[in-house]
């Protein structure tokens, strides 16, 4: 009953020139289960227990697609998680997170990039979008992208150039996720790293000899570089490689 009033109401807004989400629609009588806030809350709520009916569920998608447009950010972040939540089966939800990548919102931005992770290789077409959300001018939007690329998993490979200088970043929750990140992408990685064992960053050299341990690459390049590499300069690096020689013999 609540999509099919929400249905009848979105049709006589759009008959105006309208949607829910215009500020002028805003202003018009409505009960409470109508306002844009409790609209989108019972989409998503019917998504998570899976009462969405399925013939109503094209409806909410559009809703929600209309929602992205909102002027209220809040209401635009809700929208991508609605849309997360019915899944990537409609073929409109994956265009419409990925604009969502590159909303003016930071909070909006952050919700889209974790939605396409969410889809793992559902995404891929999307791929480009979350590579360039590693460059977003907001931390937490470059970390949820970052793991985002995780989720993904093998076929993100094209991030991995990207991803290796956050190994070296001063941040620590940077290097973490960046090495999770790449450690899940997997094998792809190796050629990369190695080039990093000579980078002149000792907190790169060191994630990566770390990294190529727990990813127990055992070739011989491998264990050849990190023998090289125990006799670094830096004690950090030294105690790195002596550390990922120990997990390749383990």
């Amino acid at each position: 009953m609540l999509l099919i009033g929400c249905v009848a109401l979105t049709s006589d807004l759009e008959k105006a020139g309208l949607t829910i989400f215009s500020p002028q629609a805003t202003k018009r009588p409505m009960n409470a289960a109508m306002n844009p806030f409790a609209l989108i809350r019972r989409i998503i709520v019917a998504a998570l227990t899976g009462t969405l009916p399925d013939e109503y569920r094209d409806d909410a998608v559009a809703i929600l697609t209309q929602a992205l447009s909102a002027p209220d950010e809040e209401i635009r972040a809700m929208a991508v998680i609605g849309l997360n939540e019915i899944g990537s089966n409609a073929p409109t939800i994956l265009p419409a997170i990925t604009g969502a990548t590159h909303d003016s919102s930071d909070q909006v931005r952050r919700r889209a990039v974790r939605s396409l992770g969410d889809m793992g290789t559902a995404a891929l077409p999307s791929l480009p979008h979350l590579i360039a959300a590693l460059s977003d001018p907001t931390a937490c939007v470059r970390l949820e992208a970052m793991a985002a690329l995780g989720r993904i998993g093998p076929e993100a490979e094209l991030a991995i150039t990207e991803l290796i200088p956050s190994l070296g970043h001063d941040d620590i929750r940077v290097r973490t996720v960046a090495g999770a990140t790449l450690k899940k992408i997997g094998p792809a990685c190796v050629p990369y790293l190695l080039l990093a064992l000579s980078d002149p960053d000792a907190i790169l050299r060191e994630r990566a000899a770390h990294l190529l341990g727990k990813m127990r690459c055992k070739t011989d390049d491998v264990i050849e570089a990190l023998l090289e590499l125990c006799s670094d300069f830096d004690y950090d690096v030294r105690r790195a490689a002596r550390g990922a020689l120990e997990l390749l013999e383990a």
